[in-house]
């Protein structure tokens, strides 16, 4: 019987967003799928259990859904992934949760944004610090947010500290447990992802064991379907579960 909805995956959505574990725990065991995501049209949907528990801070679902196998790379169809709503929501228990299960630390939403730009333009300085520490890159060009980051307000500290990274020219190993820096010329790039690195094969073992293997390839955004700008347009929900939009920072 549906605790939430009209069936396991709407209770699996739900319990997850509201943080209830004992339910998420039942909607698995009833068959809910994982990484299910209400889709309402085209350009609008609830995201993943995961996505939804990592909007919300609830740790131990989070846990709960990565021992599972759960994505950390399907996005919601506005094109945000689980670790771009929690920068977002200035969570970095959340954001060094996803990394240690092998989130990709630069993998792109639907304006080719990396969480640490994301971060950055809501000024989320320890988060911002963080990502650094584990491995994303503070020289990143392309993508909305950093072709303007000197236009955005109210975020001088945050950029200073990437500015300040990206002027060393030194990046690290993308494996959390390692973090060593080195220069781009002696770092190992994936060649699933071509977005995380490594100092060594030992490292980039470990890192694919913890679950980047899962992401891996899932992880660039490839262009299909609307823009994300129209994505971001209100479209009323229909699942039980109806969740936040998100606006970009005004830029000066």
């Amino acid at each position: 019987m549906a605790l939430y909805g009209i069936d396991a995956n709407y209770d699996l959505l739900c319990a997850a967003r509201y943080g209830e574990l004992q339910d998420v725990k039942a909607a698995l065991k009833a068959g809910a799928d994982i990484d299910f995501d209400h889709v309402d049209c085209e350009s609008s949907s609830t995201g993943t259990a995961l996505y939804n528990a990592c909007m919300k801070g609830h740790i131990d679902v989070i846990k709960l859904l990565l021992r599972k196998g759960a994505s950390t790379a399907k996005r919601d169809k506005t094109a945000f992934a689980p670790l771009h709503v929690a920068v977002h929501e200035g969570r970095i228990d959340v954001v060094d949760l996803l990394v240690q299960h092998g989130a990709t630390v630069d993998i792109r939403d639907g304006f080719q944004n990396t969480p640490l730009m994301t971060a950055c333009v809501y000024n989320r300085v320890d988060i911002v610090k963080r990502l650094i520490q584990l491995g994303a890159r503070p020289d990143v060009k392309d993508g909305y947010i950093a072709q303007r980051l000197g236009d955005y307000t109210g975020c001088d500290k945050s950029r200073r500290l990437i500015q300040a990274a990206a002027k060393t020219k030194l990046l690290r190993c993308c494996n959390p447990k390692c973090g060593k820096p080195g220069y781009r010329k002696t770092l190992k790039l994936c060649a699933g992802c071509k977005l995380t690195r490594y100092c060594s094969r030992d490292c980039q073992k470990q890192h694919w064991s913890v679950g980047h293997k899962k992401c891996c390839g899932h992880d660039a955004y490839t262009e299909e379907g609307p823009h994300p700008i129209d994505r971001m347009k209100s479209h009323p929900s229909t699942c039980p579960c109806k969740q936040e939009r998100f606006k970009f920072p005004k830029t000066s």
